[in-house]
């Protein structure tokens, strides 16, 4: 097939692509088309700008390209993707049915992002504060570092941001479920059942003076479903023991009753710490030991259990699957927007050999 017909057939996908997401980086794509045909030095360049547009637009809604994201604790959610509601069908799995909030997340590489809007950050006195790394989580939080952010946004008094988070985090299948519907029983939740070998979860603490991240814990064996013993391994947080509560994650809150919560996993940091060949960070935990997260791969699925103070009042959901791009997938990017951009000023200045 000849290069321009392959390019045609690409400007065109991308066009389809784009009527949905009033992206204007197509009529560029357009002009691009028309001058690699006279300028045989961009076809190849074009060919990978446009391969890598396309990449970049079939990944998920729930994928930020870069780190414009509102962290703030849930006083708004710019760069976040609404996945919808802890009552709907296909999140609701298990618990209460009348716990009432809007479910957010955001996946973004880390660019010296900043805190805004005054939230109360949840956490221990000697944990690091804002995304600054501690004496355990070394790396964390680093420009370039890849971040899931999960946001829960409740709708009446009855949900409060002052309470209790369990997230187990499905990284070896999409093992965990959401009930048939609101009230069944058939969801699919607990880690020691469903979960794979390096499924791994967090505790996040959050009442009154609350510590915030908490607990780590990984499976050491497949869940009882999938012909395992459901063992796992915890990496504790106490103060004196385990890290500190000094973890690769961050967590802010805005008020309480109808408040709003943000959390922060560095995925990339969580790997190099809590994952195969990490070093040493007490709490049971050391080189030689099997207890570590699995590597973590294109996609996540995960269980959260969330409640009031004292777990009055909790409800757990399932969100997934959530993708989570390698780097080179936005490096391609950026090489794209700067070809294109390259080629049309080239144009408008008649610079092109016809």
């Amino acid at each position: 097939m000849r290069l321009d017909r392959i390019m045609t057939m690409t400007v065109n996908s991308l066009r389809k692509m784009a009527s949905s997401r009033g992206s204007v980086i197509v009529e560029s794509a357009g002009m691009t088309l028309g001058v690699q045909r006279r300028h045989p030095l961009l076809r190849w360049t074009a060919v990978l700008a446009f391969a890598a547009i396309a990449i970049g637009w079939s990944l998920p809604a729930t994928t930020a390209s870069a780190g414009i994201v509102d962290i703030n604790g849930g006083l708004s959610w710019g760069g976040w993707t609404l996945r919808g509601n802890s009552r709907d069908v296909g999140i609701w799995a298990k618990d209460s049915t009348t716990r009432n909030y809007d479910l957010y997340t955001t996946v973004f590489y880390f660019n010296n992002n900043q805190i805004t809007g005054n939230p109360v950050q949840v956490k221990t006195p000697a944990a690091p504060s804002g995304f600054a790394a501690g004496t355990f989580s070394q790396g964390a939080f680093a420009n370039g570092n890849t971040i899931l952010g999960i946001g829960l946004n409740m709708k009446d008094l009855n949900a409060s941001a002052v309470g209790q988070t369990f997230l187990n985090f499905g990284i070896g299948g999409n093992n965990y479920q959401a009930a048939s519907s609101l009230g069944s029983t058939d969801g699919r939740t607990d880690n020691v059942v469903w979960s794979h070998t390096g499924d791994f979860g967090m505790w996040m603490q959050a009442p009154s003076g609350g510590n915030g991240p908490s607990n780590l814990y990984a499976m050491t064996s497949n869940g009882t479903s999938q012909g395992g013993t459901g063992a796992y391994s915890s990496l504790p947080g106490g103060s004196g023991s385990g890290v500190s509560y000094d973890y690769a994650a961050r967590m802010f809150r805005q008020g309480g009753a109808g408040g709003s919560i943000q959390f922060f996993f560095d995925l990339t940091a969580m790997e190099a710490l809590y994952g195969p060949g990490s070093p040493s960070l007490g709490g049971g935990w050391n080189p030689t030991a099997s207890a570590r997260i699995g590597s973590i791969g294109k996609t996540l699925n995960l269980s959260m259990f969330n409640s009031n103070d004292g777990f009055a009042n909790g409800s757990t959901v399932v969100i997934g699957p959530i993708a989570v791009p390698e780097p080179s997938t936005y490096v391609l990017g950026a090489i794209a927007i700067g070809t294109l951009a390259f080629a049309s000023r080239r144009k408008r200045k008649g610079s092109i050999v016809r």
